[in-house]
């Protein structure tokens, strides 16, 4: 009798203690899946507030890190400076001022230029009546501008003289204007409230030199964004 009533209790003790570590378990279990919840809906909430929110004004610094591939022995940098203002829910004014940096191993060229332009956000209206997006500078855009109206280009070159005693680069520097209306298409998107990221195709032509260009852009940068 005594042995199967101490038997009784160590398994009642047992089943307290095993009752006890699922308790456990399970309050750990539903701790993480909160932490979890939290997590996708504050990363959720912030995303949608970079979406819905409304912009008159925007001061963009970007940069563009190119280089095709390793069969060629030149390396492009671009660093791009703009502001990009609201006229009307759908149409923007955009004053930008680029430098663009290539080297090569005989040259280094420079040209820093303002460009005057305009975007159009096709998507915007029926975006912001469909609780989509707010009036803001962000989606599928069409771009107009003239670029590099006024440049300050810098030209270095190695001196072709091979005696090392006369060697001296070759540096110049001026400032030349241009007529090269551009068009294209792209996209425009912030990825937090202080980073962004645009790209776009366009095509353009040098009307002075009559010299037709193609171009594919990726910026990634740091905005401010300003409003009434």
């Amino acid at each position: 009798m005594r042995k199967s009533a101490y038997t009784l209790l160590i398994i009642a003790v047992n089943l307290a203690g095993m009752n006890c570590y699922a308790q456990t378990d399970t309050v750990l279990v539903e701790t993480e899946l909160e932490q979890d919840q939290e997590f996708y809906y504050r990363n959720k909430y912030r995303y949608l507030d970079v979406r819905l929110g409304d912009e008159d004004r925007l001061l963009k610094i970007g940069i563009q890190p190119f280089k095709p591939s390793d069969n060629f022995s030149f390396l492009v940098f671009t660093l791009h400076g703009g502001i990009e203002q609201k006229i009307n829910t759908s149409l923007t004014a955009i004053t930008e001022i680029n430098s663009v940096m290539t080297w090569t191993d005989e040259q280094a060229f420079h040209q820093q230029g303002v460009s005057l332009g305009g975007r159009y956000y096709f998507l915007k209206k029926r975006e912001i009546e469909q609780g989509r997006s707010g009036n803001n500078c962000q989606g599928v855009y069409g771009l107009f501008k003239m670029s590099d109206l006024l440049s300050l280009i810098t030209l270095r070159e190695k001196d072709a003289d091979p005696d090392p005693l006369s060697h001296e680069p070759y540096l110049e520097r001026f400032i030349k204007g241009s007529l090269t209306p551009e068009i294209g298409i792209g996209y425009q998107q912030r990825l937090d409230y202080h980073l962004y990221f645009d790209s776009a195709l366009s095509c353009n032509y040098n009307i002075l030199d009559k010299d037709f260009g193609f171009q594919i852009s990726f910026l990634f940068g740091v905005l401010f964004s300003y409003t009434k």
